[in-house]
């Protein structure tokens, strides 16, 4: 992706585990996206999700939410219903407003569905 978009100003790309980002100071991010990385930690019952999947999806939205800046969009894409995904956006430690939309549709097998999260205004 660097090469590729080497000739556009304001891109950094990096590399590392989503669910500790370190490297990456608080509020130090415009915009997140994930077309993958949540869908690949969900297994098992998406009415009562094993303990490691609350676990690793947590860590990642939690350590997600802490890079974001206050103004940040985390954009997510998925295939998965957005009544089992919701809860697995929301843990612990985050305030989001979340706005879901329909891609696909007529004549598309499957829907998919792009999650706009941003961080709720503090009150």
């Amino acid at each position: 992706m660097s090469k590729r978009h080497a000739n556009i100003e304001g891109i950094e790309w990096k590399q590392m585990d989503v669910r500790r980002m370190e490297n990456l100071s608080s509020e130090s991010i415009d915009v997140a996206f994930d077309k993958g990385t949540l869908d690949a930690m969900i297994h098992g019952s998406p009415w009562s999700p094993p303990d490691d999947v609350l676990e690793n999806t947590g860590q990642y939205i939690r350590e997600t939410f802490r890079v974001l800046k206050s103004d940040g969009i985390f954009l997510y894409v998925t295939y998965r219903q957005p009544h089992f995904v919701k809860p697995l956006l929301s843990p612990e430690g985050t305030t989001w407003d979340i706005n879901v939309e329909v891609l696909g549709g007529s004549g598309s097998t499957f829907q998919y569905h792009a999650f706009t999260l941003k961080k709720a205004a503090k009150t």
